[in-house]
């Protein structure tokens, strides 16, 4: 069986127009970032010397780029990992649980089907003056939040903590090599302000409803054509960046660093020569996370933070994609 990097990048069978534009400029300041990650690590190793699939570590990193990902351990809630990611953005922030109006977290993991994950985290952070609500669309999940809750903060909200949270270790078959190499678990935050320095320049959220490329039915595991996926990621990511700088009026050169949902290596790096940027402008960690769905933007954006690849005033584009078929993206001047 092939996995979707072996794939030619060839055209998706059918994909909606993307919606007229209106360009309208956010005020938002990323306070701080944060992410949680568990402490165990699962190496290619494991998936054929425990688990016995048919497949060499060598391979799996040839043909994904993940060298290894995280798992939680048993008992272990997408709530935890998400208030953990929380509590460092607020911590890097130096703003206190109180202080936050709003509350939105990307899963496709929740801990029950009610109450919400977002309320869940409001309880753990102690964050009672916050409006908290669950926001599910996949991969494209953090890129989603982040476009709502800049539209609160330009109404009525001062302070507003975005967090991506998912464990994709609970979502497949440990018996199919085809889905169950690729993904981890992990959480990512981020603390915005109404006001300050930063904004949005450009946001872009698109679907093209398609039940078939990736399906998880409740109560079961993950079947994904990887043919469609390998094909949709090549054609709608560098698409959606070029979108977003045509649309803030600025070029995909003047770019600082490309964060992208980290679904496979081979994926970004094909897209960043699409683009014409070099590697190094792009984000790229799913060699030590594999794909950790909503939460893989905000961990690779809380990193190049925390290395301090960007400074005030850069431009950075935050584009994410997957099921639905959901994509998006969302362009901030720091």
């Amino acid at each position: 069986m092939e996995l979707v990097s072996s794939y030619p990048a060839t055209e998706v069978a059918w994909i909606a127009p993307q919606p007229p534009h209106r360009r309208r400029v956010h005020r938002v300041t990323v306070l701080g970032s944060g992410s949680a990650l568990p402490p165990r690590i699962v190496d290619n190793a494991y998936f054929v010397e425990q688990l016995g699939l048919d497949t060499t570590a060598t391979w799996i990193e040839q043909r994904t780029g993940i060298r290894q990902r995280r798992h939680v351990e048993s008992g272990v809630h997408v709530s935890e990992l998400a208030a953990q990611a929380a509590r460092q953005a607020l911590d890097r922030a130096g703003l206190a649980a109180e202080q936050v109006d709003l509350i939105i977290v990307a899963t496709s993991t929740p801990d029950y089907v009610m109450p919400s994950t977002a309320c869940l985290v409001q309880q753990r952070l102690g964050a009672g003056r916050a409006t908290a609500f669950d926001l599910c669309n996949g991969c494209a999940g953090f890129a989603y939040a982040l476009d709502v809750a800049a539209r609160y903060l330009a109404t009525e909200f001062a302070h507003a903590l975005v967090i991506g949270a998912d464990l994709g270790s609970r979502l497949v078959n440990f018996a199919d090599r085809s889905t169950c190499i690729f993904f981890g678990d992990g959480a990512g935050a981020v603390v915005l302000a109404g006001s300050g320095g930063g904004r949005i320049l450009a946001t872009r959220l698109c679907s093209s409803g398609d039940r078939e490329s990736l399906l998880v039915p409740i109560g079961g595991v993950m079947t994904m054509d990887g043919r469609a996926i390998w094909n949709f990621a090549t054609r709608v990511l560098p698409d959606t960046v070029r979108r977003l700088c045509r649309d803030a009026e600025v070029t995909v050169e003047q770019l600082k660093l490309l964060v992208p949902h980290q679904a496979n290596r081979n994926i970004l790096l094909a897209v960043a020569d699409e683009l014409g940027i070099p590697h190094d402008r792009v984000a790229v960690n799913i060699d030590r996370y594999g794909n950790t769905l909503a939460a893989s933007i905000p961990i690779a954006f809380d990193e190049v933070l925390a290395q301090g690849r960007l400074q005030s005033g850069d431009l950075v584009a935050l584009v994410g994609f997957g099921a639905g078929l959901a994509w998006g993206g969302v362009l901030l001047e720091l």
